[in-house]
Order: C-alpha cells, then sequence, then structure tokens
C-alpha cells in the first residue's frame, strides 16, 4: 500500500521518513530517487527520461507516472511512502489507476505553522565546504560561522532568506492545496502536529500509519 507523505518546507518530512523506513522498515519511494535509479539501470522508461532530462526540460506527467509504478514493481505487502508525488490533481488522478495493486492508504499532511516554518528555514545554515547543515538556535555549530567538522566557513543559502522562504510556502501552497483537497474528498487526509520533538513528531506518524 502507498502512504503519501507531504508536508511545507522545513516540516521535517524528509528526516521523518528516514526514520520511518530505518525504524519501521517502510520502503522510502521520492520521485527524484526513483528516475535516477530507472536511469541509472537503463531501463526502457529510464531511457526516455533520461534523453529529456538531458534537454533540461521537465519530465512530463505521463513518464514520472511510469518511472513511479516501475519503483512500486509488483503488488506486495509492503508499506511505500511516497515523497515528493503526486504534486497535481492529474498525477494524483493516475496514481488512483493503481488502486488494485497500490491503493493510496493515507494521505498524511505534517502540519507546521507558516511563522514556524520561516523560523526554521531562515535559521539554517551550511558548511560552504562539506555541506553539513546547522541552525542558528536549534543545532549552531560550536564556534559561531565555523564548521565543527572542516573548520571552513558556514553560511546561509540564498534561498533560506525570509523573502524566499516566503516564496516557496506561497508556491507550496498553491500547488499542495487542490492535492490535498483531492484526498479530502475521498476520505484519506490526515493532518498530524509537526510542532514537537523528533520523537514525538514520529511516535504521530507511526500512529497514524499502524492504525490503518
Amino acid at each position: 500500500m502507498i502512504v503519501i507523505l507531504t508536508g511545507a518546507p522545513g516540516a521535517g518530512k524528509g528526516t521523518q521518513a528516514n526514520l520511518l523506513t530505518e525504524r519501521c522498515g517502510y520502503a522510502t519511494l521520492s520521485t527524484g530517487q526513483a528516475l535516477r535509479n530507472q536511469v541509472k539501470e537503463g531501463t526502457e522508461i529510464g531511457k526516455i527520461a533520461g534523453e529529456i532530462m538531458d534537454r533540461g526540460e521537465l519530465v512530463p506527467d505521463d513518464v514520472l507516472f511510469k518511472i513511479v509504478k516501475a519503483e512500486l514493481g509488483a503488488p506486495s505487502e509492503k508499506v511505500f511512502l511516497l515523497d515528493g508525488y503526486p504534486r497535481n490533481i492529474t498525477q494524483a488522478e493516475t496514481l488512483s489507476g493503481l488502486s488494485d495493486t497500490h491503493p493510496v492508504a493515507v494521505v498524511i499532511e505534517l502540519y507546521v505553522p507558516r511563522d514556524e516554518l520561516i523560523k526554521r528555514l531562515s535559521g539554517r545554515r551550511v558548511c560552504s565546504e562539506c555541506g553539513t547543515n546547522y541552525h542558528i538556535d536549534m543545532a549552531p555549530p560550536q564556534k559561531e560561522g565555523v564548521c565543527d567538522k572542516c573548520n571552513k566557513e558556514v553560511i546561509q543559502r540564498k534561498d533560506d532568506n525570509a523573502e524566499s522562504v516566503a516564496v516557496r510556502l506561497d508556491i507550496f501552497d498553491k500547488n499542495t492545496k487542490p492535492i490535498l483537497g483531492f484526498y479530502e474528498q475521498k476520505s484519506l487526509l490526515k493532518r498530524v502536529d509537526g510542532v514537537g520533538s523528533t520523537e514525538e513528531i514520529f511516535e504521530r506518524l507511526k500512529g497514524v500509519i499502524e492504525s490503518i
């Protein structure tokens, strides 16, 4: 079955998906990784997707669906956490076509208030050399502006300033709300509070999935 995990940038979706995979044995399927897998394996659909990406074009919905379908594979009892898909109503409707083999069991929105998201994202910092992530409030480097691991400069990415973050959140809201409405009409949408400790949020998500 499929569990769609969605949430705005900064909601902690990636962290929780990793924990659910490590501790519960679920399989995380992201469209980015699925594309890379199929291209690397040289499958028929992977070659098509690779040619499109080489031209600098976006992979169309029909090709992306075939990529996702290939990664899901044969029907099984496995729980797939779907990350980054569907991104629009067309993709959601097409995914419903797999209901006989890979039904969507629940869509979980990891919800964090907008002001908290801006605080989280605008406070992020990254090492300019090794890429280690920090946060000025929650996980600062031992020495301000210097990476603990390689002693190089810790910087703020351009898309993590408050103005850029606000734009990213606006885009997410515009693109995601129709999808949430689509699944809400099907009584598949659950909202989980994304504020709290990592462990608290993990237990909330785990509880929702295990209750299905």
